[in-house]
This record gives C-alpha cells, structure tokens and sequence, in this order.
C-alpha cells in the first residue's frame, strides 16, 4: 500500500554557515548548540509556514520554553538563549499574542511522499525522462507542468494582468511613501515587473484582489515588521502565506535593539526565567 503522507524537510544551501549571523551565533559561548536547536525549530515550523506549533491550533508558547525543550531534546536553558539570541540576530520573531515565527524559512522548506521518492529513485535508475500522467505524480512537478502551461495561456490584457498591475502600482506607491527615494526613475520599469509576479498571485495561487490589496496596506503600515522587507513583487508573492495569517491575527511586533547584538529585553520577558 503506498504512503500518500506529505513530509517536510528543510533545504539548507551549501553557503548556510557563511551567513554573518550564524557565523556570529555560532561563534557564542555554546554556540554550536545553539545552531543546532536552531535547526532543530526550522524542521519543527517546517510544515506551518514558519510558526512553530505543538498541534494543528496551539502554538508554543514563549511562556513555556521547558515544553518545547523536551521536545527537541535539550536543556531549558539552552534553548531560552537560543531564542533570545535568535530573535537578537534576526533569526527568530516572537510576535505580541505569544507566539514563535522563525524568519525567511519559506525559501528553506521543501515537500514530498514516500511515494513521491520511490517514482523519483526509479526515474532516476532509468536515467531516462519517463513522463507519467496517473495520480502518483510528485505534487511539485505536475504543479511545475501547470504552470507552464497557464504561462502560455495568459493574454497581455487579461483581467489578471490589469488587476495586477493595479496592485503593483500600490505596493510601489507604498514603498514610495517609505522611502522618497524609492528606485527613483525607474517607476514603470518596477511596475511592470512587479506585476509578473502579482499576476501569478492572482491566477496560479487564486488570491483574491481585495485580499492582496489588505495584504499589501497592512505589512507596508510604518513600523510594521514587513515593511522595509516587502519591496518586490516576487517577496510579495513568496511571502504572502505569512502577511496574510499574521494580517488576520493582526499582531504589533516589537522592535529589537541591535546595537553590538544587545537584546530589547522587553521582548523576552516571556523566556526568561
């Protein structure tokens, strides 16, 4: 019988160690634990888009950091600081309604079945490209196959590319109010684009106008986490599962102090114990 379960794995790349932050964290008294219970919170979130859960509706909470110890197998204490310390070096978020996001782990997660790596090992044997039709297709090559099809479909006026570029217009008028100097000169350039990747937005991943445009006024507000992030149609798009879950439990975060990585220590009231 064929194991139709979805597994989640991390897709680490081979320059991962050399990023300044993990040289810096790593580099701590314990540091290389700590890199390791970091890792360790990325498989965690893997599979919920970067907030770490203990079941499907309850997130784990920074009030209790001892749970979430023995789930992964460490000291309490060890991981209090690697939370402290992540959140210091931009790697970990602890948003206001007590909850853990690790930072930028959408890029990092990859999906798959058992069944999926069993046609995959046996193309591979073949050393041939075997196109296969029937439903144990893996997910992500018939979605790949989709999309190049619909590429070919789209029309330079279709309603999706006009609403797109509406859409792209606001999120660069956004960034525009931000920032003055905003890619000056290069306005219609940007746009267009921007609305590229608006328009798959739109079309491929069916969000609707009105969410996009919520979306798009909600992470550009000054002094939101997301605003000097989202400056791309494509970070739009990338992250857009995110904005939206934390538009709709409409979470403040708080800033931190990086000043020679000292911690905003109103931030971890929560973890420290």
């Amino acid at each position: 019988m064929a194991d139709n379960k979805k597994y989640y794995y991390i897709k680490l790349k081979d320059n991962y160690f050399e990023q300044d932050n993990i040289k810096v964290l790593e580099t701590l008294d314990n540091g290389y634990i700590y890199s390791l219970i970091l890792i360790k919170l990325y498989l965690k979130a893997a599979k919920t888009d970067g907030k770490l859960m203990m079941t499907s509706t309850i997130p784990y909470n920074p009030d209790r950091v001892d749970i979430l110890a023995k789930v992964i197998g460490h000291d309490v204490a060890h991981v209090k600081e690697a939370i402290k310390i992540g959140v210091e070096l931009d790697l970990i978020t602890i948003i206001d309604s007590g909850e853990i996001w690790i930072n930028d782990i959408q890029n990092l997660i990859g999906k798959s079945s058992t069944e999926a790596d069993r046609i995959r090992s046996y193309r591979k044997s073949l050393n041939t490209s075997v196109q296969m039709y029937d439903k144990s297709t893996p997910e992500k090559e018939k979605d790949l196959e989709l999309e190049k099809e619909k590429e070919k479909e789209i029309k330079k006026d279709s309603k999706e590319l006009a609403q797109a570029k509406e859409l792209a217009t606001f999120l660069f008028s956004k960034c525009r109010n931000l920032d003055t100097k905003f890619r000056i000169g290069k306005d219609k350039e940007t746009i267009s684009s921007w609305a590229i990747d608006i328009e798959k937005l739109i079309r491929i991943d069916k969000r609707d106008f009105q969410e996009i445009h919520d979306v798009i006024e909600w992470c550009k507000t000054d002094g939101c986490f997301w605003a000097a992030n989202i400056q791309s149609g494509k970070k739009l798009r990338e992250k857009f599962p995110t904005l939206l879950l934390q538009m709709k439990e409409k979470p403040s975060k708080k800033k931190v102090s990086r000043e020679g990585y000292g911690l905003d220590m109103s931030q971890y009231e929560r973890i420290r114990g």
